[in-house]
């Protein structure tokens, strides 16, 4: 008698969970590990033209990220400063070179990271876990 009611709801979780993946039609991305929020820069490669390298002193340049934006997003400094992201969302973030170059690593929530660029130009930059968020950097 106790078979009975195990049997009826297995069933029915088994029917509610394929009518879960019947949807449209189209496969479920898949899933992707999650990044750990460190507040540690990454190390970075030259970028081209140039080269910057990860900092953890406060630098001359501040920029702040929150509601998944960096502000300002266009940010100038002179070769050698530091430029600083402060991360005041609940989410990790990272400032990325469009070209891969250079990064800040993950930055987690009320954690900083800062690049120093050794050589003039203009960089665009974004989130790689946000790529919505963008900005550009001018070294001088």
């Amino acid at each position: 008698m106790r078979r009975l009611p195990i049997l009826a709801f297995s069933l029915f979780a088994l029917f509610a969970l394929s009518a879960c993946a019947s949807g449209s039609g189209t496969a479920a991305p898949a899933a992707t590990a999650p990044q750990p929020a460190a507040s540690e820069p990454a190390a970075s490669a030259p970028a081209a033209g140039g080269g910057c390298t990860a900092s953890s002193e406060a630098g001359a340049v501040s920029v702040g990220i929150e509601n998944f934006a960096f502000a300002p997003a266009d940010v100038s400094a002179a070769v050698g400063e530091t430029i600083t992201w402060t991360n005041s969302d609940s989410a990790a973030h990272t400032a990325t070179l469009d070209d891969g170059a250079c990064d800040t690593g993950n930055i987690a929530q009320n954690a900083s990271a800062g690049l120093v660029f050794d050589a003039a130009g203009t960089y665009p930059y974004h989130c790689t876990i946000h790529p919505n968020m963008k900005g550009t950097i001018t070294i001088q």
